[in-house]
C-alpha cells in the first residue's frame, strides 16, 4: 500500500502546475503579440496624427475660401501667408468668359442692379469678374491641401474709376 500512495503523489505532482518549457513557450507567445499590439498603437497613433493635421490644413482653407476676395489681391494675381501655423498660398486668374450684355431699362440706360454698362464711365462701379481662385495649404507633414473653385471679384473699370 505503500507503493500505490507513492506513485499517487508522483503523477499529482507532475499534473500539478507547469513545466519550465511549457513556461517559456507561454511567455514567448506573450512577447510576439504584444509586439504585435504595440506596431499597431503606434501606427494607429501615426495615422490620427496625420489626419489631425491634414483636417487642420483644410480648416485654414476654408476659412482662406469663405473670406471676400481683395482688389489688392486680384491685382497682383494673389498672396502667401501664414494662418494658425500653416502657409498658405493664394493664386488668382481672371476667366475670359463670354457674358452677356447688362440688361437695360426703358429708357436704354443700364439698370442699378446690374452696375455699370460703360466701364469707361469715371463714376462707374467696380465691375464683377469672374476669378479661377487655387488655394494651397502646406500641412506639417508636407503635403499640400488644395482647393480650387471660380469666384466674382470686384475689379475696377478700364480706366482706373470705380472704388
Amino acid at each position: 500500500m505503500t507503493a500505490g500512495v507513492r506513485s499517487d503523489t508522483r503523477d499529482r505532482g507532475a499534473s500539478a502546475g507547469f513545466t519550465l518549457i511549457e513556461a517559456l513557450a507561454a511567455f514567448a507567445i506573450v512577447a510576439v503579440l504584444s509586439l504585435v499590439v504595440q506596431r499597431g498603437v503606434v501606427q494607429s497613433r501615426a495615422g490620427l496624427v496625420a489626419v489631425e493635421d491634414r483636417l487642420a490644413a483644410e480648416r485654414v482653407a476654408r476659412s482662406l475660401l469663405a473670406e471676400p476676395l481683395r482688389i489688392s489681391d486680384i491685382g497682383s494675381g494673389g498672396r502667401t501667408g501664414t494662418l494658425d501655423g500653416y502657409r498658405y498660398t493664394i493664386r488668382l486668374a481672371a476667366l475670359e468668359l463670354h457674358l452677356p450684355e447688362a440688361e437695360r431699362d426703358a429708357e436704354g440706360g443700364c439698370q442699378q442692379s446690374a452696375g455699370s454698362c460703360d466701364p469707361a464711365d469715371p463714376a462707374a462701379p467696380l465691375r464683377w469678374t469672374p476669378m479661377r481662385q487655387d488655394i494651397e495649404v502646406l500641412t506639417r507633414r508636407g503635403t499640400v491641401v488644395t482647393f480650387e473653385t471660380i469666384r466674382l471679384g470686384q475689379t475696377a473699370s478700364a480706366d482706373g474709376g470705380g472704388r
